[in-house]
């Protein structure tokens, strides 16, 4: 048992709350992970602009279709070099949080960022420094998740000061709280080398911080030219059977979001994912 959910804006053409239950809805999908600026990009979604009302009316209109916000995205740079600018994207991801029970959602996701302005590689994101920065910036996340009882869900990736398993270990040991979980997309912890040990990453994952897994991504990839490269489940070379049969084992009636997975790609891959479950 999983509880199946999608990006709303992996789905094409929405326009209104209507069409986003509809469509969501015809892909035989109960729960979104919902993105405000990304499936909405004319509404105003800044941290100053959210209101309860506005949760209120996306909770309603949603409900009638029998869908539900699981999680609320608020993807930032929470360690960006400018203060300005660090303060204002933190403020944002606040503002989520305090308002996330309005859309009926339990957490509010972001990755944790990088240390230069634009988000690209670099080896300066691997230094202790950077991740006592991320540390010191997630604890004043949790702290006001604690206040408003809405999970921070973050989301570990190669590129960033939270890089691998042993880093995830790491911030969980210094941040002692409920309120702070670990959104799992194992397509962001792999390379062209490392790819045909994922599910047992996946494995070590539950071993070491299962307890803290709130939400796993299912990202079906190729390789090529040395890249991963997302595609639709179900077209790459990520073993979803393997992995969906471990989650419901260790977490059942976990989140499991498909990303990267397009419009009627998300139907055919919903009926996969119930073939091997």
């Amino acid at each position: 048992m999983l509880n199946l959910s999608i990006r709303g804006h992996d789905l094409s053409d929405v326009t209104t709350l209507e069409s986003l239950a509809e469509k969501t809805q015809a892909q035989n999908v109960q729960t979104l992970q919902l993105a405000l600026g990304l499936s909405f990009p004319d509404w105003p979604s800044d941290g100053k602009n959210l209101n309860p009302g506005l949760g209120q009316r996306v909770k309603g209109v949603l409900q009638k279709s029998e869908i539900q916000v699981g999680i609320l995205s608020c993807y930032i740079n929470m360690i960006h070099p400018d203060s300005s600018l660090r303060e204002a994207a933190l403020t944002k991801f606040e503002s989520y949080v305090r308002h996330a029970r309005y859309f009926g959602a339990t957490m509010v996701a972001t990755e944790t960022g990088n240390v230069l302005p634009e988000i690209r590689y670099t080896p300066k994101n691997f230094t202790d420094e950077a991740f006592n920065d991320m540390v010191r910036v997630i604890q004043r996340l949790v702290k006001v998740g604690e206040e408003q009882q809405t999970l921070i869900g973050i989301e570990p990736g190669l590129n960033h000061p939270l890089y691998s398993l042993d880093r995830v270990e790491q911030l969980i040991q210094q941040i002692d709280s409920d309120y702070l979980g670990i959104i799992l997309d194992p397509t962001n912890l792999i390379t062209s080398e490392t790819y045909q040990n994922q599910v047992a990453l996946v494995q070590q994952a539950f071993e070491r911080f299962g307890e803290k897994i709130v939400a796993i991504h299912l990202k079906d990839y190729q390789v090529q030219k040395d890249q991963i490269v997302p595609v639709n489940l179900g077209t790459g070379l990520i073993d979803y059977p393997a992995i969906c049969r471990l989650i419901a084992k260790e977490k059942p009636g976990l989140f499991v979001v498909l990303e990267e997975t397009k419009d009627q790609a998300i139907h055919k891959a919903v009926q996969l994912i119930e073939q091997v479950l």
